[in-house]
């Protein structure tokens, strides 16, 4: 019987490989019990064993051949900020901001060799004047959105998809989801984070977790917004940051006068009747969560902490009923939820027009070949 053929890997490579994975070394051992070995140079796996050492630990195949570890952690480079807000975050939310940077530089590239401006080539020092209300009219001003435009939807679902939509129209790319690519084994949790901009003049990128509410994701997406605006990366970890920076709770006081202005909550409050059924219509008409808008009068001083409280203990409520009707739905409205419709576009534009190839359009957009073409049916066809 011939021998299996083995395969030398450097020792670094299996130590970054390892600490990357950020799985506990005990399961790995389990798992692969000439783990120790390998990394010790004193045996060597056969390629099918290192094949699936690197599916076990999440990491392309391809990178276990390098001479030294690849840079893959982009949070330490052009993203530091982000990484200082969440030092220790997960294997999961890191290769998802890889990707997206992945996505972004491509498209950023992209823009820059035909001729794009740069996004919102304009004087942003009025969102560094701590003044929240002019902020908060500007970012409103740039999406050309009506004062009253909660009024004219009529749910949290069509709210966001406007939002969306008038934010992509500024040629900022909107992403969202609840898994790691195509991995539904690989859910996003929104105890770590709700979404995260990455900033770039030419394709600044938003990223929002799909796993929280539908009210979450709308103050996610004009949070992040909002940073672009400011002109840093972020990582948006929950509604109230009482221990964040003061430029996160600046953001964050934007993020409120844009989507409940002070005004309009004193022309809709009632003061005779503070309670929970009102905090719950009010949250309704401004297309927020109970706890964004609790927390939003109890700064302006029209409730107390108590009822905040009150309001927290039903947060939960709303991802409870959001995972009871989530059924799936279909393939590709599924599909199209989670990309940028603008970078679906430009990147069947690339790909149709021969300035990128096909299997790199693919890889981009995450589908094959057959998928590509229904996807390319279902969008703007070129000519």
């Amino acid at each position: 019987m011939a021998e299996l053929t083995r395969v030398q890997v450097k020792k670094q490579i299996y130590e970054w490989a390892i600490s990357e994975s950020q799985i506990d070394f005990k399961e790995i051992y389990l798992r692969f019990k000439n783990i120790e070995e390998w990394i010790n140079q004193t045996s060597m796996p056969t390629y099918r064993q290192l094949e699936e050492l690197a599916k076990f630990l999440r990491i392309p195949f391809g990178y276990m051949f390098l001479d030294e570890p690849p840079k893959t952690n982009i949070i330490e480079g052009d993203y530091r900020t982000i990484g200082n807000m969440l030092p220790n975050m997960s294997k999961n939310l890191k290769d998802v901001i890889f990707e997206m940077s992945r996505k972004q530089d491509w498209i950023s590239d992209y823009r820059k060799d035909n001729g794009w401006d740069k996004i919102l080539d304009h004087d942003a020092s009025i969102l560094k004047n701590n003044n929240r209300k002019e902020s908060a009219e500007t970012a409103k001003r740039l999406l050309e959105l009506d004062d009253y435009w909660y009024k004219k939807v009529h749910d949290y679902r069509i709210a966001f998809n406007l939002l969306k939509e008038k934010v992509e129209s500024l040629g900022i790319i909107v992403m969202q989801s609840g898994i790691v690519g195509s991995n539904t084994h690989r859910s996003l949790e929104i105890s770590e984070f709700r979404g995260f901009m990455l900033y770039d003049e030419y394709a600044p990128l938003i990223f929002v977790n799909s796993n929280d509410s539908h009210a979450g994701r709308i103050f996610t997406l004009i949070h992040e917004y909002i940073h672009i605006l400011y002109g840093e990366s972020d990582i948006f970890i929950e509604t109230d940051l009482s221990n964040s920076s003061k430029v996160e709770k600046y953001i964050n006081k934007v993020t409120a006068e844009f989507l409940m202005p002070e005004s309009h909550i004193i022309e809709h409050w009632d003061k005779e009747y503070p309670g929970l059924d009102q905090i719950d219509n009010l949250s309704k008409l401004f297309k927020v969560s109970r706890i964004a808008l609790s927390i939003r009068l109890k700064d302006l001083g029209f409730i107390n902490q108590s009822l905040v409280k009150d309001v927290n203990d039903l947060t939960e409520m709303d991802l409870v009923d959001k995972s009871k009707t989530s059924n799936g739905g279909n393939y590709w409205n599924t599909y199209k939820s989670r990309f940028s419709n603008s970078f679906i576009d430009t990147v069947i534009e690339g790909a149709e027009t021969g300035k990128i190839s096909y299997n790199y359009a693919f890889s981009l957009l995450n589908v094959k070949a057959k998928s590509y073409d229904v996807l390319k049916e279902s969008m703007v066809r070129y000519e």
